[in-house]
């Protein structure tokens, strides 16, 4: 387990260097993936694009702020919290933040790799899912899914819902994990490579977040406060879609590997 304040972390420049922000997730942390969140001033425009040296899947959820992405057609959509743009390594957007406030994105970069070349380009909106096949009930809460198999792009997408006061008992064998928290309070606690059970708390507020990485596969243990938390899910591979948890006492609950 690998676990990122982004209130520790120094402001650099993204891959694509016309965002900056945060890391969350390093290429050594991670083969598959890596994560930034992107702070972006208001009144601006900027390039939703590739990394500048290496062709990658980029995958944009929406924390706050207001704007609006431009197709490479000229089709322009709302881009509000809890909206995600999902490109293909060949196709870049234009994003202009509103006047109002700046934006913070959450980024990811998966490079495009033995993977069929086609474009492909998906803006959805939270409420989109909610009430469909894509908003799945775990058990502890809601699993609402923005990118899933059918959608093309080799790592999937969720927003998290996690029930207050709940705790729940989770290790995916088949999957590499990462959840960032936007709000709430949750522990984290697992068997590091010592075999003693650690802890980690997480530090949420309306500017920064938590990052966990399941990168070894850990089975672990999410305890919730009071309120209810929102987070942001990776999985590596995809799901499928509808795959969902079976919660006891005694065992870690994971997914099935996507076929």
């Amino acid at each position: 387990m690998i676990v990122t304040h982004s209130v520790d972390l120094p402001t650099i420049t993204l891959p694509n260097s016309a965002l900056s922000g945060v890391q969350l997730v390093t290429k050594e942390d991670c083969k598959g993936f890596t994560v930034y969140e992107a702070r972006i001033p208001a009144n601006a425009v900027v390039p939703l694009r590739s990394p500048d040296d290496t062709k990658s899947f980029h995958i944009y959820y929406c924390i706050s702020g207001n704007g609006k992405s431009t197709a490479q057609d000229g089709d322009r959509k709302d881009v509000t919290p809890d909206t995600v743009v999902a490109l293909s390594c060949d196709v870049t957007f234009e994003l202009t933040v509103a006047a109002e406030s700046g934006m913070r994105l959450f980024v990811t970069y998966c490079p495009a790799v033995d993977v069929e070349s086609k474009s492909l380009a998906v803006v959805r909106h939270l409420s989109e899912l909610l009430g469909t096949e894509r908003d799945i009930d775990w058990g502890k809460g809601n699993s609402r899914r923005f990118l899933i198999k059918e959608d093309g792009f080799p790592l999937g997408l969720h927003n998290t819902w996690v029930y207050p006061k709940t705790s729940t008992r989770l290790g995916y064998q088949n999957h590499i994990e990462g959840v960032y928290y936007i709000s709430g309070q949750v522990t984290y606690s697992w068997e590091d490579t010592s075999g003693e059970w650690v802890h980690a708390d997480t530090k949420t507020n309306t500017e920064n977040g938590t990052n966990y990485l399941m990168n070894i596969h850990d089975p672990h243990i999410v305890k919730s406060d009071e309120k209810d938390c929102y987070c942001i899910c990776i999985f590596d591979p995809v799901l499928n879609g509808k795959e969902n948890h079976t919660l006891t006492e005694d065992g870690f609950s994971g997914y099935e590997h996507s076929k």
